[in-house]
């Protein structure tokens, strides 16, 4: 008789998310929602399997995981997972790159335009004040087209709002630590600048990057004043990317022209965050990857190593595992 297998999806997710992980981890399996930190208290020490989408796996409770023999991310960011402590108990860590980029990249550029145009503005204060803003609003108002958009990042999300932007006639220049060929850059359309030039010459600055101990505050507040007075701010990466209050004293003084945040340095976000306070900014929980198309995509994708690891105790798909390498050094 075979020992049921026990997979632990450590956060809350949409009720999409669940059916999808249904349908695609093995029926062989137990698939626990941890919907509390009672759920989650009661069943982690029983879990051969930890999914995480945006909670924190953290070394404590990897400690409390004596079974787990896999963590898996849905999603690519993996900034949220203790890896080096996973490592360290040979676990695998894996994520999913790139199903979810045109979700991300739709939703990006939707920002771009909700901010030039101020779409919440008007919105909130038609529906719950009932103030027709039709000639204040005009004023200061802005097309996305023809602006010189700067992308912070170049992967997979990144080059994929390259392409949506080709409608506008944007021109695009980019900035990452790994510079494209002349002659991908000539594909795509885009021309590689430096990151401070970036910053001052950019109409639109979009961030595509993870976060890491160098991106961490890559956009400071020095570089925020840097921006042009008109320029306006996007981030669906990380929250860490940005210096929260810095973004704030920079609106405070009435530099830039708005912002677009989807992510924060601590979420959910606080109902009385300054920033919520802010007509010149839109915020979004975290959603820019949320469609059906692309969870569906990164749960199924998610799935290939989730089964190989419970049915046969080996890894299917390598370029998944974040932690590969050190994991190959240690055994």
């Amino acid at each position: 008789m075979s020992i049921e297998k026990k997979v632990l999806i450590t956060d809350k997710i949409s009720d999409k998310t669940k059916k999808f992980s249904r349908q695609y981890i093995t029926p062989e399996a137990n698939v626990i929602f941890c919907d509390n930190a009672e759920d989650l208290k009661e069943h982690i020490a029983s879990a051969d399997v930890l999914i995480t989408s945006t909670k924190g796996i953290s070394k404590e409770l990897i400690d409390k995981a004596g079974k787990c023999i896999y963590i898996q991310k849905y999603g690519v960011g993996v900034n949220n997972i203790a890896i080096p402590e996973a490592t360290e108990r040979g676990i695998p860590v894996g994520n999913v790159g790139g199903l979810n980029a045109r979700s991300v990249a739709e939703y990006a550029v939707m920002m771009m335009l909700s901010v030039f145009k101020h779409i919440t503005t008007a919105h909130n204060k038609l529906v719950n004040e009932g103030l027709w803003l039709k000639t204040v609003l005009r004023d200061d108002c802005y097309e996305l087209s023809h602006k010189k958009v700067g992308l912070v990042g170049l992967g997979n999300i990144g080059r994929e709002v390259v392409k949506l932007l080709k409608g506008f006639e944007c021109e695009v220049v980019y900035y990452d630590i790994f510079r494209l060929s002349e002659q991908q850059e000539k594909e795509l359309g885009v021309t590689y600048i430096e990151l401070d030039d970036l910053i001052k010459e950019a109409d639109v600055v979009t961030l595509h990057v993870p976060l890491t101990e160098e991106t961490r505050y890559i956009i400071n507040h020095e570089r925020l004043k840097a921006m042009k007075s008109t320029a306006i701010l996007i981030n669906t990466s990380r929250g860490g990317l940005v210096d929260e209050n810095a973004l704030m004293s920079v609106l405070d003084s009435g530099h830039l022209l708005g912002a677009g945040i989807d992510v924060y340095e601590s979420e959910p976000i606080d109902q009385n965050h300054p920033l919520t306070k802010v007509e010149r900014v839109i915020l979004s929980p975290h959603n820019g990857g949320g469609t059906n198309e692309a969870i569906e995509a990164v749960v199924r994708e998610a799935c290939v190593n989730i089964n190989s690891m419970l049915l046969k105790g080996v890894i299917a798909n390598e370029k998944n595992i974040v932690n590969l390498k050190n994991l190959k050094r240690i055994n």
